[in-house]
């Protein structure tokens, strides 16, 4: 277990393609189960807990259907299991080295830093999704990439417009 972990740390710094790990369906659940209460977490600095369990379930959603279309295009949806793998885990794991740096942010100095502190790990977030997207549809990586800022576009626009719907009660 240690050594697959390893393994996704070394994804996130594009030193691991995601078709080198070896498949494991404990993984794939792993994953899922990681990113979604990653999510939860940071959601939840900001909202109501019930509100980020509904954020975060959207998001968790919305990256499976993206891939899921997307190898589909390019048919080779036989690489589902291991591509949601990758970016499950590798998304948690961005996820929590942005735990301890968004709270740093607050006593850090200003909204300057904070935004900088942001667009970094944003950035970080789209180089890996984009890295694995590459790999997984086997396209440049540039178009990983795009197909990346995409993803977190609508992930955005979905989240923001779910939490004006359902955080107004809360």
């Amino acid at each position: 277990m240690l050594a697959l972990l390893q393994f996704y740390f070394q994804l996130c710094f594009l030193k691991n393609a995601p078709q080198d790990a070896p498949f494991s369906k404990s993984m794939y659940y792993f994953g899922l189960l990681a990113y979604y209460f990653v999510g939860v977490f940071l959601t939840s600095l900001s909202q109501a807990l019930f509100v980020a369990m509904v954020v975060s379930l959207i998001q968790t959603g919305l990256l499976v259907f993206l891939t899921n279309i997307l190898l589909w295009v390019r048919k080779t949806p036989e690489r589902y299991e291991q591509t949601m793998t990758a970016l499950t885990i590798s998304g948690a794991i961005i996820g929590i080295a942005a735990m301890p740096i968004m709270s740093m942010v607050g006593s850090l100095g200003g909204e300057n830093i904070a935004s900088i502190v942001w667009f970094i790990l944003i950035l970080w977030e789209a180089v890996v999704i984009g890295h694995i997207y590459r790999h997984a549809m086997e396209i440049a990586f540039m178009g990983g990439l795009g197909i990346a800022f995409i993803y977190m576009y609508l992930s955005f626009a979905v989240t923001l417009r779910l939490m004006k719907i359902i955080a107004a009660p809360f």
